[in-house]
């Protein structure tokens, strides 16, 4: 996983790339596939077109009111 430091000001679209690749791998072992928005949003990320707090907000948002 990435880390975050003060020192890094922008992860470079490589890094976005891995990011998203990992966290498919990791769905994937557990026997869980992304979805096609997944993927679209994962492609949004890697091209730097939303944040990764964006995604994960996104992400979390129906679990925030109970859905």
């Amino acid at each position: 996983m990435l880390e975050h430091t003060s020192e890094r000001s922008e992860v470079t679209e490589t890094e976005r790339r891995e990011t998203m690749i990992e966290n498919f791998a990791s769905l994937a072992l557990e026997g869980m596939y992304p979805t096609k928005q997944d993927i679209q949003d994962g492609l949004a990320y890697i091209e730097g077109r939303v944040t990764l707090e964006e995604l994960l907000a996104k992400t979390l948002e129906p679990f925030r009111h109970g859905r």
